[in-house]
């Protein structure tokens, strides 16, 4: 256990650049969305967008806490674990709203 903290502690800057891309993520994402204008098709996919990245997040919340309750992580692995959860979701909310573009 004491190994996969020092990864943890080593690697955080990793993690601080995968917020800054999450954050950069996001702009992209809410400027895509505002491209696509305000018609009855663009508020179908944002219900689409947001509902998915709800159930995605709250299977990532519901992992986390069930990896906590099953074995004990310090406070540093539980901020990364969650900082690591957010940016996906952003990412992964990213590719889907290119996906839902092109086919809906």
């Amino acid at each position: 256990m004491e190994g996969n903290q020092l990864d943890v502690k080593q690697n955080f800057n990793l993690y601080n650049i995968l917020a800054v891309l999450a954050l950069a993520a996001f702009l992209v994402l809410i400027f895509l969305i505002k491209r696509e204008g305000n018609d009855e098709r663009t508020q179908y996919m944002v219900y689409k967008l947001f509902s998915f990245l709800f159930t995605f997040l709250l299977i990532g919340l519901s992992l986390i806490i069930i990896v906590t309750g099953w074995k004990t992580i310090d406070y540093t692995l539980l901020r990364v674990s969650i900082t690591i959860l957010m940016s996906l979701n952003i990412f992964v909310g990213l590719v889907y709203w290119i996906y839902l573009s092109k086919t809906a």
